[in-house]
């Protein structure tokens, strides 16, 4: 027979018997420093994403991310997935975009976090010198019968040049083609920059257009190769300035043309793993990681120098 006293914690056990216990969900309970989640990222970025990730997830181990690498025309209709956290790209979310987050009461702060540049390049030999953007236009489509600038011996016409990007929905061709003012590019799309390297490599008459963060980490083996079988070509804004080399110091002075921001879109509506990457990227850690690849944080690391007597 059952003494009176047990009932009640008799069916308090047969009640937690009958209930089924649910774990955190890692997609939707993330926290900024755990979680699984979803973010978008323009293929031009690829090294930078890749090596901040890497770091990342070594400092959060509970953190998974898993990033999808688009061409930068998929990008923006891509990030209408509810699943999308977070997207890295040069472009700001547009109205359709706007409304759509506004629909979900959901801000999408934009945050820069660093420079590059588009990087011009020739065969070793090449006899183009430099550009100024006027020619830049003209090569792609803009005007003929600008002459490129070259040694005395041997002149050669925009029009005899090629040119050439990585992926067909390249951000490289629609910041040329806007800033440019330029109706409808004259270009060859490759499969992506090695292709591109290759090609310009083999030929004095193609103009290869780079993203430069794919050539900008010269501590990469892989990208000293790629930058060792091509030239840089040093961009002037006009016909009166002088032509200015794309490097880091450059892109820090602002003084290379053609320039460009990335900026991390936040997409998520809440404090997730999705704001804790892009805080990690945005500051000191991220931006060192940045500045180390030969590109230009938003945010410049604090250079700390000790002085020791003799």
């Amino acid at each position: 027979m059952i003494d009176r006293r047990h009932i009640p914690l008799l069916l308090g056990l047969a009640l937690l018997a009958g209930c089924r216990f649910k774990g955190p969900d890692p997609a939707k309970d993330d926290t900024p420093t755990s979680g699984h989640i979803l973010i978008l990222a323009d293929r031009d970025c690829r090294a930078v994403v890749d090596k901040e990730l890497s770091v990342f997830s070594a400092l959060y181990p509970k953190a998974e991310i898993q990033v999808r690498y688009l061409d930068e025309a998929d990008l923006l209709p891509a990030m209408l997935n509810d699943s999308v956290r977070c997207v890295v790209t040069t472009l700001v979310p547009t109205g359709a975009q706007q409304a759509h987050y506004r629909k979900r009461n959901i801000s999408t702060p934009v945050v820069p976090i660093y420079r590059a540049g588009i990087a011009v390049v020739v065969h070793r030999d090449s006899p183009v010198k430099y550009l100024n953007l006027g020619q830049v236009a003209a090569l792609l489509g803009k005007t003929d019968g600008v002459q490129v600038t070259t040694d005395a011996e041997d002149n050669r016409f925009l029009d005899s040049l090629r040119a050439l990007f990585a992926d067909a929905g390249s951000g490289v061709a629609r910041q040329l083609r806007d800033s440019l003012r330029i109706g409808q590019l004259k270009a060859q799309a490759l499969p992506d920059v090695a292709a591109v390297v290759e090609q310009v490599s083999r030929s004095t008459r193609v103009v290869g257009f780079l993203p430069f963060e794919a050539i900008s980490d010269l501590d990469d083996p892989a990208v000293r190769a790629l930058r060792e079988q091509v030239r840089l070509v040093p961009i002037a804004k006009d016909a009166a300035s002088l032509p200015v080399a794309l490097n880091q110091s450059t892109l820090g002075d602002g003084t290379y043309p053609l320039m460009r921001t990335v900026n991390m879109v936040l997409t998520e509506g809440k404090s997730g793993l999705g704001t804790g990457f892009v805080s990690f990227v945005a500051n000191i850690k991220g931006q060192r990681i940045i500045l180390k690849q030969g590109l230009v944080p938003v945010k410049m690391p604090e250079r700390n120098i000790q002085l020791v007597p003799y």
